[in-house]
């Protein structure tokens, strides 16, 4: 049965944008918690800023809720932060700025299409799930490849080497959770480092699994999440970090 004195907890997806990966961690979260999984457009190339409005269209106006974004989403879920129904912020595997060293960044312009192209599939799935990635979600990969099109992907891309989060952070009126990934080699700990710097108000909780987190650790995650929401249920309506 629902709890209707929970927040709703809103998913906004990792880099492919479909939704679809957030299925182990639905299954793993208890019925009590209500959920709404965003879902980006598929054939529209849009940044943070086009997909911001996408995002404070799906918070919920009749009540509190959750954002929780994953990987490429943590900074649109810091964006929408400040919007009044929104009570706290999960950000899972997540950056406030480019997790690449900067001189990548800087060819950001060299990203389009053809070179989408050019990065074979094994390399994106080695890169985001290291080799021991369970078949399970080996198998939902697969799902979501060639869901997204290069020009939607590139300018993802483009959008990551750009971005300079801090001020969303900084100004960030809600409390944080960050799920950290032990063994993620995409978003490394420099990234976590960052945002703790910023804000060392932030909750880490640090769980054993590759940069797909909810996908290899579901039970984990969900447990964390759970405690944070109900954590977050608990505090009146002014308190702010």
């Amino acid at each position: 049965m629902r709890d209707r004195t929970l927040p709703l907890l809103v998913l906004l997806p990792g880099m492919d944008g479909t939704g679809r990966m957030f299925g182990p961690l639905l299954s793993a979260l208890p019925q009590r918690v209500s959920t709404v999984v965003v879902a980006y457009p598929p054939d529209r190339p849009l940044g943070y800023a086009g997909l911001l409005p996408l995002v404070r269209d799906a918070i919920p106006q009749d009540g509190p809720c959750i954002l929780l974004g994953e990987s490429f989403s943590g900074p649109l879920a810091l964006m929408a932060a400040r919007d009044g129904a929104v009570r706290g912020v999960i950000l899972c595997a997540s950056f406030i700025e480019s997790p690449v060293p900067r001189f990548l960044s800087r060819l950001a312009c060299l990203v389009n299409p053809a070179t989408v192209r050019l990065v074979p599939w094994c390399i994106r799935r080695r890169a985001i799930l290291r080799r021991n990635g369970s078949t399970a979600t080996r198998a939902l990969l697969e799902t979501i490849r060639g869901s997204v099109s290069p020009a939607v992907m590139a300018a993802r891309v483009r959008s990551i080497l750009a971005l300079d989060g801090a001020a969303a952070l900084r100004a960030c009126p809600v409390p944080i959770l960050y799920l950290a990934a032990a063994h993620d080699t995409l978003v490394t700990r420099k990234s976590l480092a960052r945002i703790v710097r910023i804000r060392p108000d932030a909750d880490v909780v640090t769980i054993n699994g590759p940069h797909l987190l909810l996908q290899e650790a579901p039970a984990a995650a969900a447990g964390a999440i759970v405690k944070f929401i109900g954590e977050v249920a608990d505090l009146p309506d002014s308190d702010a970090p």
